[in-house]
């Protein structure tokens, strides 16, 4: 009886001898897997996230922008020189042109 169980557990030990290799290279290709999807999944929330902070980025620039050319704008220049700095329009007929 116990030989016939030690016979029994060497077949399966040459059994499971005989197959070792597969399933190492097996678990060996889903553990690879499984971490290249996890790095997957997080370069792809990176990019959204960047993404969006470029969305972000860019909508800000664009305000900025139209506030540039609303601080910028000649009859803005021209309220603040008259108001703060005491300025007057030119009048052409008081200019003198000197030719070289």
């Amino acid at each position: 009886m116990i030989k016939d169980t030690v016979i029994e557990l060497k077949r399966d030990f040459i059994y499971i001898k005989r197959y070792i290799k597969f399933w190492v290279f097996f678990l060996c290709v889903s553990g690879t897997m499984a971490l290249y999807n996890q790095y997957y999944f997080k370069v792809n929330k990176e990019i959204t996230d960047l993404t969006h902070v470029k969305n972000q980025l860019t909508a800000k620039n664009m305000m900025l922008k139209k506030d540039i050319s609303r601080l910028s704008s000649p009859d803005r220049i021209g309220k603040i020189a008259k108001r703060k700095l005491g300025m007057q329009p030119v009048d052409y007929s008081k200019v003198r042109f000197i030719d070289k």
